[in-house]
């Protein structure tokens, strides 16, 4: 059998796998209303929220932008995008048991902001929401196709317009709850085949070689990798991106609905504070040290470049498929398939309970019912879906890392007047807006004035998330505003809660 027909044959066959799991569990918990399709019921244990954290939070971007960034920064890439990245989950933690606690009854946190706000910052939230959820299934879209692209000779644009339809289906037909139990099937091939592949890899480089590939890199200027902080983990260059990766995942974290739909589906809130402990910490945080290290490691010891490999996001399958050759390219493919099918169906679950909640009921249809409502989430999953693949087939040949970079200065600028508003009552929706736009104007405006490409992205990113905070901290002192947080403990939705 060929490659390019093996290609086709994995693909499809964990699709048809895919779509058997989401029947099975549409035909053992029937959807019958609202919140069962967007919270799942609100009865889901410890240890499978635990697995549903991992690996929504396990993107194609943690394997392939982790590696990404072992080749732009050496040994302090993965370090600096692991900690980066996981600052944002240790700042939504209290957030969601916040939440949880003063606001019971709630599923969404545009409902949130709606209550606490108004109206028209509500609006402004839900589409950012959105906007999020949909660059995060795009980047899901176009890892997976990169991965067959570069393993098998797979079209891009078939491969990512085929995968984005794939999870908006398996979300439309089981909902959360299909989002969450599947997770659990999917950790388990994630770790068996990280932990299982990995070593090999490691093995077949050579710590030796990867050493002297980042020596020679950081000592000779005539290497196609020169970087004189290869070896160094206080790189300048890497601390700023991990820095920005906080900026960046701020963002991603605080305004993915999907993890908010996903806390809302606890059981308790003792056991969501220990799943998302362990979910991220634990059995996260490794994986992008890991894969920033070796993946890197062994393009240093190649000395091949990024124009070698079509582009530097295709360092993770270049290294597996050359050391391990099919066997370790096949293992690369499913790892990126199903870390993409996972965080992808985590984001349209967002978005299903978004446009369901605070959007059918609110603009489309008033008197609508729950089967009204249900049916139209379901109906807007796929067809997000089908916009999500479109657009990721129009992304080839873009860094993924880039793309993930410039998304912090568009995304954190929200987060300020969220975390803030959680907690202090004198926040007013008048600052709240100022903050979000002071955010982006300043983010957006430093990334395009100053010409030096290697400072603009970074100066963006540290504007857009610190502008906001500053606005409104600024503007407490002043505030005659006092907010009377138990209005938010009497909250009903216009669904039934199963509290």
């Amino acid at each position: 059998m060929s490659n390019f027909v093996l290609g086709y044959v994995i693909f499809f066959l964990f699709a048809a796998v895919l779509m058997l799991i989401a029947a099975f569990i549409n035909k053992r918990f029937p959807i019958d209303d609202v919140d069962e399709l967007l919270a799942a019921g609100r009865r889901v244990p410890f240890g499978i929220i635990s697995a549903s954290v991992f690996t929504a939070w396990v993107w194609t971007g943690t394997i392939m932008g982790a590696s990404e960034a072992g080749v732009w920064y050496g040994v302090s890439g993965g370090f600096n995008y692991g900690w980066g990245a996981i600052i944002p989950f240790i700042i939504f933690i209290p957030v969601a048991l916040r939440l949880r606690k003063i606001m019971p009854n709630t599923t969404t946190f545009v409902e949130f902001i709606r209550e606490r706000f108004g109206e028209k910052l509500a609006n402004l939230f839900f589409v950012f929401g959105i906007a999020l959820v949909l660059y995060v299934c795009v980047m899901q879209s176009v890892g997976i196709a990169y991965a067959f692209q570069y393993t098998f000779g797979m079209s891009y644009k078939l491969v990512a317009f085929v995968s984005a339809v794939l999870f908006s289906g398996y979300i439309a037909i089981a909902g959360l709850r299909g989002s969450i139990y599947n997770s659990v099937f999917q950790f388990f091939i994630i770790m068996i085949t990280v932990f299982f592949t990995v070593p090999f890899l490691i093995k077949e480089i050579g710590f030796d070689n990867m050493y002297n590939g980042l020596l020679q890199a950081a000592t000779d200027a005539a290497n196609p990798n020169h970087n004189p902080e290869a070896l160094s983990f206080m790189s300048r260059a890497g601390l700023s991106y991990g820095f920005s990766a906080v900026v960046v995942a701020m963002g991603q974290v605080l305004l993915s609905q999907g993890y908010y739909s996903t806390a809302a589906s606890a059981s308790s809130s003792k056991s969501l504070l220990w799943a998302y402990l362990i979910g991220t910490i634990v059995a996260w945080l490794p994986i992008p040290i890991l894969f920033g290290n070796v993946v890197g490691g062994g393009v240093y010891s190649l000395q091949v470049t990024a124009e070698q490999m079509s582009v530097s996001s295709g360092a993770a399958p270049y290294i597996f498929s050359h050391f391990l050759g099919n066997y370790g390219a096949i293992a690369f493919v499913i790892l990126i398939f199903m870390a993409g099918l996972t965080t992808g169906g985590n984001g349209l679950a967002g978005i299903q309970a978004m446009f369901t909640i605070d959007f059918y009921k609110k603009f489309i249809n008033k008197h609508a019912g729950e089967k009204e409502q249900t049916n139209f989430g379901r109906r807007v999953t796929f067809l997000s879906g089908v916009m999500i693949g479109i657009a990721a087939a129009l992304l080839e040949g873009l860094s993924l890392l880039k793309i993930d970079i410039f998304s912090g200065i568009l995304f954190a600028a929200p987060t300020a007047s969220l975390i803030i508003g959680l907690w202090s009552n004198k926040l007013n929706t008048k600052a709240a807006f100022l903050s979000v736009l002071g955010g982006l104007i300043s983010g957006l405006t430093a990334y395009f004035a100053i010409a030096d490409q290697d400072l603009n992205w970074f100066v963006g990113n540290m504007l857009s998330l610190g502008v906001p905070f500053v606005v409104i901290l600024l503007s407490l002192p002043f505030s005659k505003h006092k907010y009377n947080f138990a209005l938010l403990k009497e909250y009903q939705p216009e669904h039934k809660v199963n509290l």
